[in-house]
C-alpha cells in the first residue's frame, strides 16, 4: 500500500500502521510544525518527509503519487473543549477543507482514508464537510469514539476516529452511527505487553509503562513548590498500581488541572490519604509544603507518556528538543 501521511506529527499514525503488520510504503509524510517534524525525522529518517503547508498541494500532485491510503490528524484546536470552537471558521481548518476539495477532484482516489481527532469533532461542521465529501466520492465509512482504556491500556484519552473505504471495497457493517467499540474485535493491549503475561486482570498496569532509573534522574520532573501549594487539591494523582490515568495534553506541566495525571511513588494509598489530611489541617504554607514534598509528586516523563500511548520502545526524542517541546508535541 502506498501511504500519504497528512499532519504526520511525531509519527503516531505510522507506528499504528506498523503495529497492524500491514505492508506499506510512506510515499510522503507532511506537517508544518518544525518541532514535530524534527522528532518524526529522528525516528523515521528524512526520506519522503516534507515540512509544508497542505494548502499548497494540487490535485495533479496527489494523483501522481498513486496513493492507496491517506491518514490524517487535522489540527484539533478548532474543536477542543478548551478552545474557542470556531470550527471551520478557524484558520487552522483551512488546510483540511482544502484536502476535502482535492479529494473530490482526484482521478485516482485512495482506497482507504483514516482520520483521527478530538472528541467534539463528531459534532462539528468540519465533520459534516468530511461526511458530505466521502458520500460524494462514493466512500462508505465508519465512525468511532474510542479510548485506550477500552483496549486494556491504562489511559483515558477519548478520541474520534473515522475509517473510509471506496464503495467497491467490502465493509463489516453499514450502520451509520458512531461506535464506542470496534465491531467484531476483541483486541486487548495485554497481548502485546510482555509484563502482563502472568496477570489475570483485564487492564495493563501503569507500572509497566514507567521508566526505571535513579531518584536523581526524576528530580527535574518533581512538581514545583508553587504548584504544590496552589493546586494540590485539584491534581489527579496516580501510582504504579493504578489502571488508568488522565489524558495528557500539550499543556501538561504548564497548567495543573485537566492536562494529565501526576505520579506519586508511594503505593500505600492510606499513607497518601493521611498526608493529604494533614495538609488540609495545616494553615502555615511552610508546613504544608514540607508535608507535600514528602509525597515525591512528579510529572510523568515524556518517555513514559509515549509508553502509555503505546509508542514502541525504539521511539525517542532528539537531544535538541526541550522538555516543554516534548510535552507539547506528545499532547
Amino acid at each position: 500500500y502506498r501511504v500519504l501521511e497528512l499532519y504526520s506529527g511525531i509519527g503516531g499514525m505510522r507506528y499504528a500502521l506498523e503495529a497492524s503488520e500491514l505492508l506499506f510504503d510512506v510515499v510522503a509524510a507532511v506537517d508544518m510544525n518544525p518541532v514535530v517534524n524534527e522528532i518524526y525525522r529522528h525516528n523515521f529518517g528524512i526520506k519522503g518527509h516534507y515540512q509544508r503547508n497542505l494548502k499548497s498541494f494540487t490535485v495533479k500532485e496527489i494523483d501522481d503519487m498513486k496513493i492507496d491510503i491517506i491518514t490524517m490528524s487535522p489540527p484539533c484546536q478548532p474543536f477542543t473543549r478548551v478552545g474557542l470552537k470556531k470550527d471551520v471558521e478557524d484558520a487552522r481548518s483551512d488546510s483540511f477543507l482544502h484536502i476535502m476539495k482535492i479529494l473530490v477532484q482526484l482521478q485516482r482516489k485512495p482506497s482507504y482514508i483514516i482520520l483521527e481527532n478530538v472528541k467534539g469533532f463528531e459534532d462539528s461542521e468540519a465533520r459534516n464537510v468530511l461526511i458530505k465529501t466521502l458520500e460524494q466520492c462514493n466512500y462508505r465509512y465508519q465512525e468511532f469514539l474510542l479510548s485506550p482504556i477500552g483496549f486494556g491500556v491504562p489511559n483515558s484519552r477519548l478520541r474520534y476516529y473515522m475509517t473510509a473505504k471506496l464503495e467497491s471495497q467490502p465493509i463489516t457493517t453499514t450502520d451509520v452511527k458512531i461506535f464506542n467499540i470496534i465491531p467484531h474485535s476483541n483486541y486487548n493491549w495485554k497481548s502485546h505487553c510482555l509484563k502482563c503475561i502472568h496477570s489475570t486482570y483485564n487492564m495493563c498496569s501503569l507500572k509497566h509503562h514507567l521508566e526505571e532509573n535513579s531518584p536523581d534522574y526524576f528530580k527535574p520532573y518533581l512538581v514545583p513548590d508553587h504548584v504544590l501549594l496552589k493546586h494540590w487539591t485539584v491534581l489527579d494523582i496516580v501510582d504504579e498500581t493504578s489502571n488508568t490515568c488522565c489524558c495528557f495534553t500539550k499543556a501538561y506541566s504548564h497548567y495543573a488541572q485537566g492536562t494529565g495525571s501526576i505520579f506519586v511513588p508511594i503505593t500505600d494509598s492510606l499513607k497518601v490519604t493521611e498526608i493529604f489530611k494533614q495538609v488540609a489541617c495545616v494553615d502555615d504554607n511552610n508546613s504544608k509544603l514540607e508535608l507535600l514534598r514528602n509525597l515525591g509528586l512528579r510529572y510523568f516523563t515524556p518517555k513514559e507518556i509515549s509508553n502509555i500511548m503505546c509508542f514502541p520502545d525504539s521511539f525517542n526524542f532528539p537531544s535538541s528538543i526541550t522538555l516543554r517541546q516534548k510535552y507539547k508535541s506528545s499532547g
